[in-house]
């Protein structure tokens, strides 16, 4: 179809066009923006996420040290007690013996 439209027409057309060109524009503007503060904040995700491993390396390894001390302090008495032990058993047989 061939259609003829009039200068006013054209212009009206084009004015339309340029009004939605800029809008487009300013959308394209607003995610930009949008993009550089996601992309920022999930730059900080990063960051945090690494300083919460760190700290909690750190508590895992306090939480092993905790628990070989209180298996040494669980332990102790056992241990001392069986050095007591050999050394009581040494001392009755070498009496028996000497």
């Amino acid at each position: 179809m061939d259609e003829n439209f009039s200068t006013k027409e054209i212009v009206m057309m084009i004015q339309e066009e340029k009004e939605a060109r800029l809008n487009l524009t300013k959308e394209l503007e607003l995610t930009r923006q949008y993009m550089k503060k996601y992309n920022g904040l999930i730059d900080k995700i990063g960051v945090h996420g690494d300083r919460i491993r760190a700290l909690e390396d750190k508590v895992t390894e306090g939480k092993g040290k905790l628990t070989l001390w209180d298996s040494i302090r669980q332990y102790s008495v056992w241990i001392i007690g069986l050095i007591t032990f050999g050394y009581w058993l040494a001392q009755v047989i070498t009496g028996i013996g000497g």
